[in-house]
């Protein structure tokens, strides 16, 4: 090939690099969290001319030597004669840097047609005329192409940015992603961001999907799309994703259907009922036993709140792990806000910005990780009901609206068996 003009400017080994054929394209699979389906793929480039030098830097020397354009467009072009080969209703996405996509001449090397493509915008530097990469985003669009906000959560992509853009997809940084499965706050932050894109009408894929539990939590956390080393690498051609993620996708779909389901399904249906039947505390303690595995924990806890609120107490039978504990809600901040706000918290021990006043007795009794629901009857709270994992955890959204269920029928059932046998104070 011809090196890119100037590139000698860029520095000898990029100049070797490209007179080598670099960039080379590979292609990323992108899987459906809801149902383990392909959906497309991210067209991505490798520089064998240059080993060991990251690919991003590659990039930037080429734009701090006024070639960023030719690079991209060399890579972009690349990438696309080989588009004709990918599956059947797959889209192929491509990187543009918003100088890139500014520049007059861009759509000469795009196809008329880019119904099945997307073009993602990539967060490495500022917009420098707003206005002109408004109208290059918009001509994008009228040839059918979908726009993708890349790295959010990294460099420039702002909310008030993104929204400005008005993308198709949200495309999370692997910042956001890395460890999920054991970062409570990172995954209330995703699932505000979900609920953010739904808004404002689009989707969002998380990058640098590295275990099966990241995800896990991903797809119950309504994350459309993935993708990353656990799913699939980039390879030269267009490769299949991972058969244990999308075997894992298909479970949490089972998952969030049997036990997100607004009326419930199966095992928690036949433990509500029983629930509902219980006609003393004791035999409520026991039916509590079936409800634990129906949620998804090893361990659930019932308790009363005093008509004072000082104090929760657990109902119990003589098979009870927690016999008659009375803890006071002024020494448990978070039990208290709980209990007064009518929320449900969670705490994973150890997590960042973890409780201390409940992970001390956490600590002492094994548990991992605690979801806490107020449990009312009418207007009023009569308890609290508690889930408990032996492992360090995040409960998932499914989860929390099962506890729910279970605390809106329990409430009613508590307070009439507590006015018929009041407990000894």
């Amino acid at each position: 090939m011809t090196p890119l003009p100037g590139a000698g400017t860029i520095g000898r080994p990029l100049d070797a690099a490209l007179s080598l054929s670099d960039p080379v394209p590979v292609f990323q699979p992108i899987i459906d969290l809801a149902t383990g389906m392909i959906t497309g793929y991210e067209a991505l480039s490798r520089f064998p001319g240059l080993p060991g030098v990251p690919v991003d830097e590659v990039f930037d020397l080429a734009h701090r030597s006024g070639h960023g354009f030719e690079l991209e467009v060399l890579a972009i072009s690349r990438a696309l004669a080989l588009a004709h080969l990918r599956p059947a209703g797959t889209t192929l996405s491509v990187n543009l840097s918003p100088s890139t996509l500014c520049h007059p001449a861009v759509l000469r090397h795009l196809p008329d047609d880019l119904r099945g493509f997307q073009v993602e915008i990539t967060e490495n530097e500022l917009v420098a005329d707003a206005v002109r990469f408004r109208a290059a985003l918009e001509l994008v669009r009228e040839r059918g192409a979908q726009i993708a906000v890349d790295d959010v959560g990294e460099g420039y992509a702002g909310l008030q940015r993104v929204m400005d853009i008005r993308p198709d997809v949200l495309k999370l940084d692997r910042s956001l992603v890395s460890g999920v499965d054991s970062r409570p706050d990172l995954a209330a932050l995703l699932e505000a961001v979900v609920r953010f894109a739904g808004r404002v009408g689009a989707q969002v894929c998380a990058e640098g999907v590295e275990t099966e539990a990241e995800l896990a939590l991903l797809a119950d956390l309504d994350v459309a799309y993935g993708q990353g080393w656990f799913i699939g690498r980039p390879s030269p051609g267009f490769e299949p994703v991972s058969a244990l993620a999308a075997s894992r996708c298909t479970a949490a779909l089972s998952e969030a259907v049997t036990l997100g389901d607004q009326r419930g399904t199966g095992d928690l249906v036949a433990a509500l009922l029983a629930v509902a039947a219980a006609d003393d505390l004791p035999a409520l303690a026991r039916v509590l036993t079936r409800i634990a595995p129906a949620i998804g924990a090893d361990a659930v806890e019932l308790s009363y709140l005093d008509p004072q609120g000082a104090y929760v107490e657990a109902v119990h039978d003589t098979q009870a792990r927690f016999k008659g504990i009375r803890y006071f809600v002024d020494d448990l901040p978070l039990t208290l806000r709980v209990l007064a706000d009518d929320v449900a918290a969670q705490v994973v021990l150890d997590a960042p910005g973890a409780d201390p006043h409940e992970s001390a007795w956490m600590a002492e009794d094994g548990v991992g990780s605690l979801l806490m629901v107020p449990v009312r009857s009418r207007s009023t709270v009569v308890g609290l009901f508690e889930c408990h994992q032996w492992s360090r955890t995040p409960w998932r959204r499914s989860q929390i609206r099962a506890a729910r269920h279970v605390a809106a029928v329990a409430g009613p059932v508590l307070e009439n068996l507590l006015r018929a046998d009041p407990p000894a104070l």
